[in-house]
């Protein structure tokens, strides 16, 4: 009886989640940011300010989940990420909240998104005040205004799979990032992450939820030096962002199949 009203709890606040999630966005999008952003001439400076509300947005958003009984989330190495700069946040991507989680924790963070979400009437004035960058630029054009967000400071986060992950299929990792790295000379930052049991995977509603609360887990892994892969000589760029790429989905996978 108790699992049974425990599952309708957790049901219940899913939906209500999600439509806060949705909801709010909107809201914020078109009264707190502009509102905060409104005497900013500096365009950094703007970013800046709309990320620190959109990242306290969901440090609010992930504790009520959490309070509410929704999920349990356990951090490991959060405070690598406290004072970090300039870095390639790269993480696996089970679940849709992942992006929610990551940066309930980031400081200074962009992401490479979709370019549905800046055609989207709900998202659109978030993620084109926080300054995120499209995935459909030319290459070139994306490379560059990457590096320009590197290079001011921003932790830049990108899904190396470019989609979520399907359960029991190996991991793919596009080299898209790898190329970033190698070419900016930034550290990549790796996030593992992992939830048990499964829950919000591609293909599924959101409210087709585990019968147990699911339990996430964030391990903030150590940083990698992108010029490892560029020390030796008779190597090309691309022969080290290749080599990269293969080493990190090896990485994750080892470490998914043991978690």
């Amino acid at each position: 009886m108790f699992k049974r009203l425990s599952y309708v709890w957790r049901l219940f606040w899913t939906g209500a989640a999600f439509a806060v999630l949705g909801t709010g966005g909107f809201i914020l999008g078109l009264t707190l940011i502009p509102a905060a952003t409104l005497f900013v001439a500096d365009e950094q400076a703007r970013n800046r300010r709309a990320q620190t509300i959109i990242r306290n947005g969901f440090r609010i958003y992930v504790t009520m989940l959490r309070v509410l009984g929704v999920l349990k989330l356990e951090v490991t190495g959060a405070a690598k990420l406290r004072n970090s700069k300039g870095k390639l946040i790269v993480a696996n991507h089970p679940t849709l909240i992942d992006i929610v989680l990551i940066m309930a924790l980031l400081p200074d963070a962009k992401c490479v998104v979709k370019s549905e979400l800046f055609d989207s009437w709900l998202l659109c004035w978030v993620v084109g005040a926080a300054g995120y960058i499209r995935n459909d630029r030319d290459p070139e054009v994306l490379i560059e205004k990457c590096r320009d967000a590197l290079s001011a400071g921003y932790n830049l986060v990108i899904f190396p799979e470019g989609t979520r992950s399907m359960p029991g299929q190996p991991l793919r990792f596009k080299r898209g990032f790898a190329h970033i790295a190698t070419l900016t000379g930034a550290n990549v930052q790796p996030l593992r992450i992992s939830c048990a049991p499964i829950t919000l995977i591609k293909g599924e509603p959101y409210f087709k939820i585990p019968d147990s609360r699911p339990s996430f887990r964030i391990e903030v892994a150590d940083e990698i030096d992108p010029g490892q892969f560029l020390n030796l000589s008779f190597e090309s760029r691309a022969r080290g962002a290749r080599r990269l790429a293969s080493q990190l989905e090896a990485d994750y996978s080892s470490y998914l199949k043991n978690a």
